[in-house]
């Protein structure tokens, strides 16, 4: 059989993209359930603007890739190894990694296939991909490409902030009525993933002491292995821009990642929220 193959979904967003020319990757495409239609979020989608997400009259929903959907990749990859790593976002956020491990068990005794559920989403979760393309490029064994991955899992960290309660809702998270007043208030929740579970950390009454709270999450770390902001749309707005100055600031010898957290993530955080993943360094957490 042929080398291990890495599979993931369209919910992964990458930090280093020209590393996806590496080593062979499946990104098994979500889909997107919208007032204007079905929608299959890929990585060179366009239409962002078009979606009217969170529009008032029918919220976006996401479709992950079905068990069967899922069985079907698995077995194509069959031909060519015995040997599958699937990496998924977070349980909590998308159900794509349960399929994956139910399609799996159609495969027990003809294929390792190991499903790993990132405890993040986005950015997060393309790290662990793009440290699984790393690790199998230069020739390490599967096993040990499986562990260096689930080994970052505890040194990953995402918080974000939503604009819109109603997307916290439908994670649910709180009641309608809850996210009806929330909305009229103009309360916007702050929140980080702990052990793959959406936790709230804040409430902050505007904007600006939302963006202050990403800020002073981050100055925590003093040694960081990668610092990536989460913006909504297919370009970089000026808050996120102004995010990164600041970041840059605290650590001004890492690169700071600007990345679209896709339309995946958007139909489970809403179209205007803003975050921030790090990648702690290893020796901040021997």
């Amino acid at each position: 059989m042929g080398p291990m193959r890495i599979v993931t979904d369209s919910m992964a967003r990458f930090a280093r993209p020209e590393l996806l020319a590496r080593y062979p990757v499946t990104i098994v495409p979500m889909r997107l359930e919208t007032a204007a239609g079905p929608i299959e979020d890929t990585a060179d989608i366009e239409t962002w603007d078009s979606l009217r997400l969170g529009d008032g009259a029918r919220m976006p929903r996401l479709l992950p890739p079905t068990v069967d959907v899922l069985g079907s990749v698995y077995s194509q990859l069959l031909r060519e190894t015995d040997q599958i790593l699937s990496i998924h976002g977070a349980a909590r956020v998308s159900a794509a990694v349960n399929n994956a491990s139910a399609a799996s068990l159609q495969f027990l005794g003809r294929c390792d296939i190991q499903v790993v559920d990132s405890h993040s989403f986005s950015v997060g979760q393309g790290l662990l991909v793009e440290a699984a393309i790393e690790a199998a490029a230069r020739g390490e064994p599967f096993d040990e490409v499986v562990r260096i991955v689930r080994g970052m899992i505890p040194r990953l960290y995402m918080v974000f902030f939503l604009q819109d309660l109603t997307y916290l809702e439908q994670l649910g998270q709180i009641s309608r009525s809850q996210a009806i007043l929330g909305n009229m208030l103009g309360i916007i929740p702050f929140l980080t993933i702990e052990d793959g579970e959406l936790t709230p950390m804040e409430k902050v009454r505007s904007r600006p002491r939302a963006v202050e709270k990403l800020i002073e999450f981050v100055s925590e770390f003093s040694n960081v292995d990668h610092l990536a902001i989460l913006h909504s749309g297919l370009q970089p707005t000026e808050e996120s821009r102004l995010v990164a100055e600041r970041l840059q600031a605290l650590h001004p010898h890492k690169a700071i990642g600007l990345t679209s957290y896709g339309l995946a993530t958007a139909a489970c955080i809403g179209p205007e929220s803003l975050g921030v993943v790090v990648l702690e360094a290893a020796e901040e957490v021997a």
